[in-house]
């Protein structure tokens, strides 16, 4: 495995959404509505070309840590961009200052810097705090995860059919299924995803994603 991130790189068919890789791992980066940038589990070997790449598209305000687990690149990045604010949920706070030394502050930071048809979405039935990123924009609605799904193993950039589940999430990351099966299926029917971005393995798109996830989690 590189021990660098890559560049960071426009997502398919989404204007504010970019993504950089190191092997299998992800860093999301989501437009702000002040036009910073929004990080999404930083993902450790921050180098000068993935920092480049960061410069051309806009400031970095924001660093959310997505549940207690995804912090080691947490202080790279924190030392890097100075001014910007670290951020995860409440459940995932006292982890994540023990494990960094670091301090963060809530979710409510973020949410009135979100763009139009983004939210916060924090899943129940979970032990990590993990926390999502709902965004509605092209006739899209793209879920920003963390260890929740997975997609397949691909090249970098590349984009899978088919979401998958992390192997060691049901027994880390789970408190109870029942819950959290229930709580995807409502989100699936509020507004049914056509595109995943994990933090592992490739991005997903499909037609048949809200089917699919809930299908993945009952079996």
């Amino acid at each position: 495995m590189s021990k660098a991130l890559s560049a960071f790189s426009q997502v398919p068919d989404q204007s504010e959404i970019w993504s950089a890789q190191k092997g299998s791992l992800r860093c999301t980066a989501l437009r702000l509505s002040d036009g910073s940038l929004c990080l999404y589990s930083p993902v450790l070997g921050l180098g000068d070309v993935t920092k480049d790449s960061l410069a051309d598209i806009g400031e970095v305000s924001v660093l959310l840590a997505p549940n207690h687990y995804h912090h080691k690149g947490l202080r790279e990045y924190a030392e890097a961009f100075p001014e910007a604010k670290l951020v995860c949920s409440e459940r995932a706070q006292p982890r994540l200052e023990k494990q960094t030394g670091l301090s963060f502050d809530s979710l409510e930071l973020l949410e009135p810097l979100l763009p139009e048809g983004c939210r916060i979405a924090e899943p129940k039935g979970l032990k990590t705090g993990e926390v999502w990123l709902i965004v509605k924009a092209r006739l899209e609605q793209v879920w920003i995860v963390c260890d929740s799904f997975k997609g397949p193993s691909g090249k970098m950039g590349s984009v899978g059919v088919s979401v998958e589940m992390l192997g060691t999430f049901p027994n880390y990351g789970v408190k109870d299924m029942d819950v959290y099966t229930a709580w995807v299926q409502a989100e699936t029917t509020t507004g049914a995803p056509s595109m995943i971005i994990p933090c592992h393995g490739s991005m997903v798109r499909s037609q048949d994603l809200a089917t699919d996830v809930v299908a993945v989690l009952t079996r």
